[in-house]
């Protein structure tokens, strides 16, 4: 096969998603290859063009929507990587919540890169998490900052923050970004408020990282599913 301009544009034809599936699936020797490879396709699609319709539409409004826009395509494409690992996902309701919580009431004073997510036991945070990356966090609860430091397009935004703190052990990016985007979208939803406010005075460090971080997330993590992908499909 010859790939186009991305895998994301290849995969999103039928003709090629069924065969790419039936070769993940043949990998893992699952007994119904074929079967799951005719009506996984559709779907696997589906995700990948609904990820892309978000992204497309974040880029046209405003920042308090765009964490929302921005988080739910992520879980479009996380369904669609899971489908080539899992042929029968979602095999419960379980595995369909967003695997992390976070405080529903901030504390005075809130600052976002101090304020935490926890890891749920079920959901598809853990879920893809365990079956996409081989990766099972053993911390209760991790920080904005212990997220963002690690990663690559956020360093030079760390770079003039004046800080000796050191990384924690990095997690897979798409896991960082993931959860960094599930803790703006409660933000937006829950917190408008102060989201308002941040928005309105610029010139604090909330507002500045999480600009940077989102026109980060913008133009990275789609590269990053075209990466894991490409890597399922050459594997």
């Amino acid at each position: 096969m010859v790939f186009e301009d991305t895998i994301l544009t290849y995969l999103k034809v039928t003709a090629h998603s069924r065969p790419f599936l039936a070769s993940c699936y043949e990998r893992i020797d699952h007994p119904k290859v074929d079967h799951h490879a005719f009506h996984n396709a559709e779907r696997f699609i589906h995700g990948l063009n609904l990820g892309e319709e978000y992204w497309n539409a974040a880029s046209h409004t405003p920042l308090s929507v765009k964490p929302l826009l921005y988080y739910y395509g992520l879980n479009h494409y996380l369904k669609s990587c899971l489908l080539t690992v899992d042929p029968g996902y979602p095999a419960t309701s379980k595995v369909l919540a967003h695997g992390l919580s976070t405080r529903k009431r901030k504390k005075q004073h809130y600052r976002f890169l101090e304020d935490d997510v926890r890891i749920q036991p079920h959901g598809l945070f853990p879920y893809a998490a365990h079956h996409l990356f081989q990766f099972d966090c053993t911390k209760e609860k991790v920080s904005m900052d212990e997220l963002l430091r690690p990663l690559e397009s956020m360093k030079p935004i760390y770079h003039y923050k004046n800080s000796s703190q050191k990384t924690a052990e990095p997690w897979p990016a798409l896991l960082s970004y993931f959860a960094v985007l599930y803790n703006l979208s409660m933000l937006v939803r829950y917190e408008g408020e102060w989201w308002g406010e941040m928005e309105q005075m610029r010139d604090r460090e909330d507002y500045v990282f999480i600009i940077h971080f989102l026109n980060a997330a913008s133009e990275h993590i789609p590269k990053l599913i075209a990466e894991w992908l490409k890597d399922q499909f050459l594997s």
